[in-house]
């Protein structure tokens, strides 16, 4: 596999987060607090940075992967000695957690408590990753880390790298595929690397055609998933076009309860479809409240069997299925929101305040003069550039 292939051995092979990296070293060369908090979208460089840091300057790594174990008593069991106990080599030691959101479920509330005592103790730096620090659970945590945010990669630093593996693999291809597999990959490299090598091993020489049979088929597959639960009894059937779909059960509860209406004309069927919409949505909750993973097979099973077995006919009407409109809402809100926390945190220190309370007391006012009044929107956005 590309991504396995194409690990950075260096921090300075990392693309696109030179200022991440930094925040980074500066931390762990002069420990300011005990514990950083390294926070960004997926496949953006979180994990790997603190990986290949310690490699590269021959610290001892203790991590702990979001998927060692779920039961936080053991994982604070685990981190207590390990932030007190000399490296087995005498060396230097960096201790990682892997995602914050899977080590603090809600069924234990004093993980966190338990955590912060352990970096008010440890002789060795701690770092965090995580996807959204900012949830209010996690604020007595912050005061105790330092914060380092890796940004999306941009766009033309990802078509480069595609570029040079392009070369070593000796994969011909249009420079102008680079560039769309690039900008759509969102800042994502894994995401970016892993098409790149999906459309090497379906063809000899890629062109431009074949990016869009790429992700045509990403849509259809979802499509096709969709007309399985709801035009079919074959719950096997149902679930395995399901698991190639890639997708949760949270997401293809949308699908479904967006397109369920217009198959499921009876009234009975309609109804014990959203109940078993609603018993997938119980068993995600009870996921996210005990981190019990063993119950998503069942999240799974109610939101495409249950939902398929709920009908007793099949609608003889011929649907065109559409995508989630909460779904185009909500990417709308989650854009909204990144940018007033991004022009937050860049006039954070011009207005000699937290972005925390910009993004309060300030943005809705600073947006509502960018509309409607042009030209003082200009000058204010000036004046805060400077």
């Amino acid at each position: 596999m590309f991504i396995k292939k194409y690990i950075p051995k260096k921090i300075s092979d990392i693309i696109g987060q030179y200022s991440g990296i930094v925040k980074f070293t500066n931390f762990i060369q002069r420990q300011s607090k005990k514990a950083a908090i390294i926070y960004g979208e997926p496949g953006v460089g979180k994990t790997l940075a603190v990986r290949v840091y310690a490699s590269e300057r021959e610290y001892e790594l203790y991590e702990i992967p979001p998927s060692s174990t779920r039961n936080k008593v053991q994982i604070i069991e685990r981190l207590r000695p390990a932030s007190i106990q000399p490296s087995l080599f005498g060396g230097k030691k960096i201790i990682l957690i892997d995602e914050l959101e899977s080590f603090s479920g809600t069924s234990d509330r004093g993980g966190i408590t338990a955590l912060i005592e352990i970096i008010k103790n440890t002789k060795y730096p701690i770092v965090i990753t995580a996807n959204d620090p900012w949830n209010s659970k996690y604020k007595t945590l912050r005061k105790y880390c330092e914060l380092i945010k890796f940004d999306p990669v941009d766009y033309k630093s990802i078509e480069k790298y595609l570029g040079k593996v392009s070369k070593l693999e000796k994969i011909d291809v249009e420079p102008v595929v680079l560039k769309k597999i690039a900008a759509r990959s969102q800042g994502d490299v894994r995401s970016a690397l892993t098409d790149l090598e999906v459309l090497t091993k379906q063809k000899g020489k890629i062109r431009n055609e074949d990016i869009y049979d790429l992700f045509r088929e990403r849509e259809e597959s979802i499509f096709y998933a969709i007309k399985i639960t709801l035009k079919s009894f074959d719950a096997t059937l149902a679930l395995s076009t399901f698991s190639d779909v890639k997708v949760d059960s949270s997401e293809y509860s949308l699908w479904i309860d967006q397109n369920m209406h217009h198959e499921y004309l009876d009234p009975d069927a309609l109804r014990n479809g959203y109940i078993s919409l609603s018993d997938s949505d119980i068993f995600r909750n009870r996921i996210s409240n005990n981190q019990n993973w063993n119950l998503a097979y069942y999240a799974n099973v109610s939101a495409t069997a249950g939902v398929q077995q709920a009908k007793n006919e099949v609608s003889q009407t011929i649907s065109t299925y559409r995508r989630p409109e909460i779904m185009l809402k909500m990417f709308a809100l989650s854009a909204k929101r990144k940018k007033a926390r991004g022009i937050s945190e860049q006039s954070s220190d011009r207005l000699h305040t937290s972005a925390k309370s910009l993004i309060r007391d300030f943005y809705p006012y600073f947006n509502f003069i960018k509309e409607n009044n042009p030209k003082m929107g200009k000058e204010l956005t000036k004046y805060l550039e400077r």
